[in-house]
């Protein structure tokens, strides 16, 4: 064979060089790639000098790459920040101006502009323009250190050398302005998905349904006790469950409905009303907004160290890089350890010596969508036509050509069906409270983080307009808070949790609650306070009733309130395990129900299914059988009780908004449902039983076919993982490598450890989880704790890329190294100094 290949070099070298050639390729290819990355790696240590810095300033980074920012004054330590942050952030912070501006065409290609046409339709780039170019701010030093901040981002960009996606997509950075940096923060504040996603699918199921409710699809709180954040606290009494065998609904005459008409509705409208839907669900944004989250604060009286405890981590989708940038920061006059978002200086969620605040998204109902009658560049409100306003704006493409843009404006907000493609129906307008408050989000976050008060941070928080926040507080003094933050809409006659007919005027809002009236917890006699996105309250606020809103699923806060008053003490370590806890708090009481139904499966898969779900203890960790059975017969169970009513399409968009588990709980507790009954067969009426019993057998099928054939391997780890993915992870070739994971982890979906993966759709790759996780102990302050998912640097090059992402997916905290003793000399030393 050696003299074969002898001879064919001899009489055709070029040939053989050819072939070596491209047998070499990847190698090649892969020095080039990786040595490119080592020139482009940022520079952590030595000396930057600039004709902005007034005085100096040092950048030490701890072991784990963490930087702690001294200046000797202001400006000097915000430029500072503003280096730093560009050293691991510089692409992700490209990405969250174009996202707040609607400009990712130019860098992504035309397949964006619908994205575009979408994020400018939001208003975000004009309300930014106006609120950033204001001749009078509540607080002017706030915008100059924002300044600063930019010059020290600009000056990375005239000075370093760009990240490796920079090459790639072929693209130079323009200077970062204001604008830039508010657009995106209001972008934050928007969680679009669930209010226009939920409005509009309650409105085409209303329509489509026979012989069944639409209202038992997005039940809301309206059937859930022990679950409100001001009545439900740890060491309430907590009031009785409400007896299944009392909620007798009638269940007879179903086989009549199944061949009765459709409800009444205008089938053209509708399948408008789905392209709507569809077209954000498809919607390709590579930075989601804040989804979910987890507090609980506990006082003095309940701790062991005797200090005020805070616990918090906020849920955002899983991204490379994540969503905190995290930092110190300290000037004469401030210090703050926080969480940033790298385009913005002042930190959403930190901790000082004095107070530690973190946040959970209160849920409000403050977006609403209207359909709108248009003639002639008027819309219908009311007895009158009124003029409608337009935002003209532009789509730049990537070869520099243009498209124009126009959005119309009609007074309940900018309508966002116009460049949907296809779509035929009417008009629908958005409105959003962001559009119609003064929302003075920069001068709010620069407040809180000068403040030294709890009096003082809920007195600067509650300028906040949207979004709506729920903030706890815990400080030096032993003093714990909650508050909700944000405005609370009054319409009219109320909110049907549809869409509203906008022609009438009879459903505009005519108000808000005052923001002296919303919900607060101050110093509870019972010590401690738990928030997760659940329902506020169910007392009627002023002027407005009980409040609407998407709450998110009550079994996390159900979860954490039964761990927490289980015990009078609570140890820092053992408050930061419960942020790991993976316990299904529903499972018990849902498979009580199952097992009463389902006694004898027919077949030896069903049988094994059923023996694996009885000697489950309810956690979701890599090795768990129970896990991977308990939530492959969730999903089955739930679409052999819906997937007839609502077909495939419909389901699949249901599965992306918190109701469905809402929902579920109550059918699973509601033997009566019409929806338990199979409208797929023909003369015979399902019970709850009987689909029980059909899902036992379907979830064998699906671990055998989808999993493993062997029942020992149905484990966690072989269905469940987590990812965090980078925009360019899509890249032929090279994208996975940008991609962290998938990797096995504990966690699940509405656990504490709330990592959740896209049910309907049988993707369990989770997509969203805790952003950051962390505890603050005034009793043991230096001892304080916290976890970040990958890593503060996104920069491929860096030491700490991905160096994280073990602890976080193990599920281990790391000390939080706060005094000049504990960071010490550091790992890099960066020295910010005068030219």
């Amino acid at each position: 064979m050696l003299n074969q290949i002898k001879t064919f070099i001899k009489k055709r070298p070029f040939m053989s060089l050819l072939i070596l050639f491209i047998l070499s390729l990847p190698v090649t290819l892969h020095i080039l790639f990786w040595g490119l990355v080592s020139i482009k790696a940022p520079k952590y240590q030595g000396e930057i000098r600039s004709d902005k810095l007034s005085s100096k300033a040092t950048v030490i980074r701890d072991e784990v790459g963490i930087p702690h920012i001294v200046g000797e004054d202001a400006k000097s330590a915000y430029f500072a920040l503003g280096f730093t942050m560009a050293q691991d952030r510089i692409f992700q912070m490209e990405l969250q101006r174009r996202i707040g501006k609607g400009e990712l065409t130019e860098i992504f290609g035309e397949k964006l502009i619908p994205s575009d046409q979408f994020l400018k339709s939001l208003l975000l780039k004009q309300t930014a323009e106006t609120y950033a170019n204001q001749t009078k701010h509540i607080y002017p030093e706030a915008w100059e250190q924002l300044d600063w901040f930019l010059e020290g981002v600009n000056h990375f960009l005239e000075t370093e050398s760009l990240p490796i996606e920079y090459t790639i997509l072929g693209i130079k950075p323009r200077p970062f302005d204001r604008v830039d940096a508010i657009s995106f923060l209001f972008y934050m504040g928007f969680s679009f998905a669930e209010g226009i996603k939920s409005d509009s699918l309650y409105t085409i199921m209303e329509s489509e349904l026979v012989g069944r409710s639409a209202s038992e699809l997005f039940p809301r709180y309206d059937f859930e006790q022990n679950a409100s954040i001001l009545e439900s606290q740890p060491g309430i009494k907590k009031l009785a469950i409400q007896d299944p065998k009392k909620l007798n609904q009638n269940h007879t005459n179903i086989l009549d409905q199944k061949i009765a008409t459709k409800n009444n509705g205008k089938p053209k409208e509708i399948t408008n009303l789905k392209q709507l839907v569809e077209f954000v669900s498809s919607l390709q944004i590579p930075i989601e907004p804040l989804e979910g989250s987890n507090s609980w604060l506990v006082a003095p009286s309940r701790s062991s160290s005797g200090g005020a405890v805070l616990a918090n981590d906020p849920h955002i989708a899983l991204s490379n890089p994540g969503a905190w940038y995290e930092a110190y920061i300290e000037y004469p006059g401030y210090e703050n350890y926080g969480y940033f978002l790298s385009i913005i200086p002042f930190p959403l969620i930190a901790h000082n010596r004095d107070k530690a605040w973190g946040l959970t998204m209160l849920e409000q109902d403050d977006v609403n969508l209207y359909l709108e009658t248009i003639e002639a560049g008027k819309y219908k409100s009311g007895s009158t036509w009124k003029e409608l306003t337009y935002y003209k704006d532009e789509i730049k493409k990537k070869d520099g050509t243009t498209i124009p843009l126009e959005v119309a404006i009609t007074g309940h907000g900018p309508i966002i069906t116009e460049h949907i493609k296809g779509y035929k129906g009417r008009p629908v307008s958005l409105y959003w409270a962001h559009h119609h408050l003064e929302n003075p989000l920069l001068d709010v976050l620069y407040k809180m983080g000068k403040s030294k008060s709890f009096q003082e941070l809920d007195s600067a928080s509650s300028m906040i307009g949207a979004p709506g926040l729920n903030f706890s507080y815990a400080d030096k003094d032993g003093n714990i808070a909650y508050y909700a933050v944000g405005r609370f809409p009054i319409l009219k006659t109320g909110n049907p949790r549809k869409i509203l007919e906008g022609s009438t005027g009879e459903n505009d809002v005519i108000g808000y609650v005052p923001s002296k009236n919303n919900p607060k917890i101050i110093n509870p006699k019972n010590g401690i306070i738990v928030t997760a996105n659940n329902l506020v309250t169910n007392q009627s606020l002023p002027g407005l009733g009980k409040p609407e809103g998407n709450w998110q699923p009550p079994d996390r806060f159900q979860r954490l309130v039964g761990i927490l008053e289980t015990q009078e003490k609570w140890s820092l370590e053992e408050l930061a395990a419960i942020q790991t806890d993976s316990v299904s708090s529903f499972a018990p009481e849902y498979l009580e129900i199952v097992f009463a139904s389902v006694k004898q499966p027919k077949t030896l898969g069903g049988k094994k299914v059923l023996e694996i779900l009885k000697h489950w203890n309810f956690e979701h960790f890599p090795e768990s059988q129970g896990a991977a059975v308990y939530d492959v017969f969730f999903y089955i169970t739930l679409k052999e009780l819906l997937i007839d009513e609502m077909g495939k399409e419909n389901f699949e968009m249901y599965g992306e908004l918190a109701e469905y588990w809402n929902a579920y709980r109550r059918f699973i507790r509601n033997p009566n449902s019409n929806y338990w009954d199979d409208l797929r067969t023909s003369g015979v009426v399902e019970t709850r039983e009987d689909i029980l019993n059909r899902s036992i057998e379907e979830t064998a099928k699906y671990l055998e076919k989808n999993v493993s054939a062997s029942p020992s391997l149905w484990k966690w780890k072989h269905l469940y993982k987590i990812k965090h993915p980078h925009p360019l992870g899509v890249l032929p070739l090279i994208g996975g490598i940008f991609d962290i994971g998938p990797l096995p982890s504990s966690g699940g979906a509405e656990v504490v450890n709330n990592l959740k993966y896209k049910l309907m759709k049988e993707d369990w790759i989770a997509t969203s989880g805790p952003s950051k996780r962390r505890v603050i102990d005034y009793g043991r302050f230096e001892e304080s704790l916290t976890q970040l998912p990958i890593g503060n640097s996104g920069n491929l090059g860096s030491p700490f890329y991905g160096n994280l992402v073990e602890d976080y997916t193990n599920g281990v905290h790391r000390k939080i190294l706060y005094s000049k003793n504990q960071v010490g000399e550091g790992k890099y030393r960066l020295e910010f100094l005068p030219k």
